[in-house]
């Protein structure tokens, strides 16, 4: 590094501590009552590529309002010095959170390698055992349907099962479970999820109004979904499906990074422009180090209920040779069925219906998931 970035840098981190001491005076920030001592150890710490420069602060007791209150004051103070250099500010705990009594806290996550360079600290829900994500890289899959028949699947076999329905811009758990919010807070502050059908839903259509769009860019929705993942009362839960908003931006990276994820499932149909965004995935989660379950063949075939002929709509064994190129477990193909989706616009998924071919598939996948994630043994 040459004397003159040496120098610029000296410079950033001076004009960061100063904006950080300033907050003290500026209500909102959550800052008001803390000492020189406390903020200047609140930044975490300052990395640069050139002109772009991230800046980590710590993120102890501060809500989402106060988050965004710093990130908008840091950034609007540094544009005045340093017009021409590109900022990000993120947040991350400077203690972690004690871990919950008892013989059922978090199952340890493997140890994973950090992707791009950037150490980021993983931090467990309180109370949740182990957590997998469900993803699709594309909309339209089938892959909140999956997830939803999946965590009553779950629930039907005895397990404590929360799922999060992480899609800022289009929450579709609270219709497909039939729960209604708003959702309540309890005497700590924390979003209480409703459940339904032994399944404990968080969404953000319980925060939102149905009919109006969020037009939230992607910190503001990143931030608000690390809200939904460790400011709810989740209790004591076996596992929490969390289901991914399609795509592989920021959005599903933070939250890859930033959760303990103990493994993945990646849905698609047979259809090659599916499986194009199944491939980006997949990919996704093996640069992050995740430990990827299986593939789920979403609306592989279509069986016509007047006179039993196949059909395959959206193409035939994509699938197989996806998971075969890949080298990954195909681990169960769903039919498009009507009963399936008429199942979830009711409310009443058809997992529900045990005894149904359509409910037994999903049971199986349950299964799968509980013999890959070791939830059939006795936690520590």
């Amino acid at each position: 590094m040459t004397t003159k970035e040496e120098s610029k840098e000296k410079d950033m981190k001076a004009s960061v501590t100063a904006s950080l001491l300033s907050l003290s005076q500026q209500s909102g920030s959550g800052l008001e009552e803390e000492d020189h001592s406390d903020l200047t150890e609140r930044l975490l710490g300052i990395h640069r590529s050139g002109n772009n420069w991230q800046i980590q602060v710590g993120s102890d007791g501060l809500n989402l309002n106060h988050k965004i209150f710093i990130e908008q004051y840091i950034l609007s103070r540094l544009g005045e010095n340093y017009p021409e250099d590109s900022v990000l500010v993120y947040f991350k705990k400077l203690r972690p959170e004690p871990t919950p009594s008892g013989n059922t806290g978090p199952t340890p996550v493997p140890t994973r390698e950090q992707a791009f360079g950037i150490n980021v600290r993983r931090k467990h829900i309180p109370g949740v055992r182990q957590i997998i994500a469900v993803a699709s890289g594309k909309g339209g899959v089938g892959k909140s349907t999956v997830s939803t028949n999946l965590a009553v699947a779950l629930a039907n076999q005895g397990k404590k099962v929360g799922l999060l329905d992480a899609d800022i811009y289009g929450p579709s758990g609270p219709m497909m479970l039939g729960a209604r919010g708003p959702a309540s807070v309890d005497e700590n502050g924390k979003l209480i999820p409703l459940e339904q059908f032994g399944v404990r839903l968080m969404s953000f259509g319980f925060l939102s109004d149905a009919m109006n769009p969020v037009l939230w860019r992607g910190p503001l929705a990143g931030k608000a979904i690390e809200q939904l993942c460790y400011d709810v009362a989740w209790g004591e839960l076996d596992l929490l499906v969390l289901d991914l908003p399609p795509g592989t931006g920021d959005i599903q990276l933070s939250l890859i990074e930033s959760l303990p994820l103990h493994g993945a499932l990646v849905i698609s149909t047979p259809q090659d422009v599916a499986l194009i965004d199944a491939h980006k995935a997949l990919t996704m989660f093996e640069t992050l180090g995740v430990p990827v379950i299986g593939l789920v063949e979403n609306m592989s075939v279509y069986h016509c209920p007047s006179c039993g002929h196949e059909s395959y709509i959206f193409g035939e064994g994509g699938g197989a040779e996806f998971s075969e190129e890949r080298r990954i477990r195909k681990l169960t193909s769903i039919p498009l069925d009507p009963s399936i989706r008429m199942a979830c616009d009711i409310g009443q998924p058809i997992s529900l219906q045990k005894s149904r071919p359509q409910a037994r598939i999903f049971g199986e996948l349950a299964r799968e998931v509980i013999r890959e994630t070791g939830l059939n043994t006795e936690p520590n």
